[in-house]
């Protein structure tokens, strides 16, 4: 989970650097910004990978059940933790989405600059505290994945 703490430090980094910039000025040509074009791209992934994941989701709740208690929560430990990763990519998808439309406001309109980078500050600590309760959940259930698959392959070894 470290590697997404260091991507969404970094993003979240470029993004304030994006705020930050002066505009340009009406009528000038303008290239494409990097830093929306890096967070559309990151939307589209995400789009990309939660279409998947929901895909997966539903075919792992589509499977028979098993007589075995212990494969039966496996099965739905491993349901548990899919679906907080797909709250965890929806949250981040939020937060792109979210963030591409303030520097489109700041784009706009440099004068809301102070309130929007305000707005954006407010909104990243609360991205960064939900995602770590989702990480530290996820931690959680992967811990007790572990514990019932090491008694159900234990079970070999009696």
């Amino acid at each position: 989970m470290n590697v997404h703490r260091r991507i969404i430090w970094g993003l979240s980094l470029f993004i304030f650097v994006g705020c930050a910039e002066p505009s340009l000025e009406k009528g000038t040509a303008q290239s494409p910004d990097p830093v929306l074009t890096m967070l559309h791209q990151g939307i589209i992934e995400l789009n990309g990978s939660i279409d998947e994941l929901r895909r997966h989701i539903a075919d792992l709740e589509q499977m028979p059940p098993v007589s075995d208690p212990n494969i039966q929560e496996l099965h739905g430990l491993d349901l548990a933790g899919w679906k907080l990763h797909l709250q965890q990519w929806m949250l981040q998808r939020e937060h792109l989405q979210f963030t591409v439309n303030q520097i489109q406001r700041v784009r706009a309109d440099a004068r809301e600059k102070p309130r929007v980078a305000s707005e954006w500050n407010n909104r990243q600590q609360e991205f960064l505290k939900t995602l770590e309760e989702l990480s530290m959940n996820r931690q959680k259930l992967e811990r007790k994945r572990v514990e019932v698959e090491s008694q159900v392959v234990g079970q070999y070894f009696r």
